[in-house]
């Protein structure tokens, strides 16, 4: 009865003393891989202290509330109570002075002392009460959202949305989209791979030229500047010399209004740089005009 107990202890220790000596010689040392059989996926060893040593990856910035593309802004609003109803405006101004967005005709400020919003050029009286508007806007009536955009350095940016309280649902009255001031369809070009140097701004809505057109030098001052109406030019266009000055070069007539058929533009104006008149054409009409008096009368 004690032979198969002292044969089974016997087993144990030369098992135990064998394991211990290999793992004495072998100490330090990762085991040897083990050949995978076919099928079977081959067994790897993970060095854990090697990964804990792998870089971290670095923590994104948090943009600062209040902060769009770039600038920092402060929140505004208006107020206004007219019978029963409340506009109320929330918007963005900037934090700190800079200019509006150049040759840009509506230009959006907040006039903080009359808290109101006005768009156009700012009056020298009202510049140290004026706040370009820079950020989201929201224009509610009562409970009801009816315009809702995103301005940049005062001009419209992006899409804008209208709409007209019917019922108790809001109905979409219009959508337009904007690119700084311009419409989003416009062709804008630039001098620089980077687009910070304008070139020519062709405004286009609906697929036809539509809006101020300016065209500038490679140094910022302008060029050229007029305005389409349904893909034709209507009214004065102006040509400038290359001056910080803003020298007018010459001054050309187009109809008044697209709808004007069969109108030929003629040249208003000329000047030199040093700003004096070289050709005037009501000028050159009275001169002619004296000259034909001066023939004799056919019989």
């Amino acid at each position: 009865m004690l032979l198969p107990v002292f044969l089974w202890a016997s087993l144990a220790q030369a098992q135990k003393n064998s394991g211990s000596s290999q793992s004495g010689d072998n100490k330090g040392k990762l085991p040897k891989p083990v050949v995978p059989l076919d099928g079977e996926k081959p067994l790897i060893h993970v060095d854990s202290l090697a990964s804990d040593k792998r870089p971290k990856e670095p923590k994104k910035k948090k943009i600062p509330k209040r902060m769009f593309y770039g600038i920092k802004t402060r929140k505004a609003y208006t107020r206004v109570k007219k019978g029963k109803n409340y506009t109320f405006e929330l918007f963005y101004v900037l934090k700190k002075p800079q200019d509006p967005m150049p040759f840009v005709k509506d230009i959006y400020w907040f006039h903080k002392k009359k808290r109101k919003i006005f768009v156009g050029p700012i009056p020298p009286k009202d510049q140290p009460f004026a706040k370009i508007m820079h950020g989201p806007y929201l224009k509610q009536v009562n409970r009801d959202i009816v315009e809702q955009g995103i301005f940049y350095l005062g001009a419209k940016h992006g899409r804008w949305m209208y709409e007209k309280p019917v019922g108790e649902e809001p109905i979409l009255q219009d959508k337009l989209k904007f690119y700084k001031g311009f419409p989003k369809e416009s062709e804008i070009s630039y001098f620089d791979v980077d687009k910070k140097k304008l070139q020519e701004v062709r405004p286009v809505e609906d697929g036809k030229y539509h809006g101020q057109y300016f065209r500038f030098f490679e140094d910022g001052t302008i060029a050229e500047e007029g305005k389409y109406e349904q893909g034709k030019k209507i009214g004065m266009w102006i040509e400038y010399f290359q001056s910080s000055k803003k020298l007018i070069k010459k001054q050309t007539q187009h109809a008044k209004d697209w709808t004007i058929e069969d109108f030929e533009p003629y040249v208003v104006r000329e000047y030199n740089d040093k700003g004096r008149v070289t050709y005037d054409k009501a000028t050159e009409d009275k001169k002619k005009a004296a000259e034909e008096a001066k023939k004799p009368a056919k019989n």
